[in-house]
């Protein structure tokens, strides 16, 4: 298992860690509705800057 391989683990890991704390405290809306504007933010950035 490389370096990368372990990273990826440890980010999903703490992205569901993150959503059952949120499920927990009722804001798992919130959150999902910051991670789709997120993703919209860096699509068009990624586009704007693209080399």
């Amino acid at each position: 298992m490389n370096i990368k391989k372990i990273e990826s683990i440890l980010y999903k890991s703490g992205r569901i860690v993150g959503d059952l704390n949120a499920i927990k405290n009722g804001t798992l809306h919130k959150r999902l509705a910051r991670r789709a504007v997120k993703k919209v933010i860096n699509r068009v950035t990624g586009k704007i800057f693209k080399i």
